[in-house]
């Protein structure tokens, strides 16, 4: 009889340890979901909450870019000897398409001066991710310099091939 009074405060105290376990995972829980709703939840789309309140302040659009495929450069490179080309593809984020006609209407004066740079860089210089970036950077001063209604955002390299 000993033994059975025993064994009841031993389940009765394993009981709430269960039930006090449970009862903080819930709490856990619960407070885990309240914080991704709070914090990590996205907001609905513009469209979406402009049908709900007709004074709603519309957020100016975002110009999208226009993309400008670019005939490809194959130039001999001023490595000593002369034995190496580069050939390069790339296309341009213009600002907008005012940009993209300013751009069409100088290519001629553009490929000179992109040609004329190219031909003047070494494999060392553009062959590291460093001087690949550098060579974007310059360029893309060099375009921007010539026109004048509008910039390039960024280049893309398209192709990129040394020999």
């Amino acid at each position: 009889m000993a033994q059975n009074q025993e064994e009841a405060p031993q389940k009765s105290s394993k009981m709430k340890l269960i039930i006090f376990l449970v009862v903080g995972l819930v709490v856990l829980g619960g407070g885990g979901f309240a914080a991704y709703l709070f914090f990590f939840k996205k907001e609905p789309p513009a469209e979406a909450t402009d049908h709900a309140s007709p004074h709603a302040q519309h957020a100016p659009a975002v110009a999208q870019p226009v993309m400008y495929q670019m005939d490809p450069f194959l130039v001999n490179l001023s490595d000593p000897g002369g034995k190496r080309y580069l050939k390069l593809t790339m296309q341009l984020s213009m600002e907008n398409t005012a940009a993209q006609t300013d751009l069409q209407n100088r290519m001629v004066v553009v490929r000179d001066s992109v040609i004329m740079m190219l031909s003047g860089k070494t494999f060392e210089e553009i062959s590291s991710p460093a001087g690949k970036m550098a060579l974007k950077r310059e360029i893309m001063a060099k375009v921007n310099k010539t026109l004048t209604q509008g910039q390039v955002k960024e280049i893309f390299f398209t192709e990129f091939l040394v020999q």
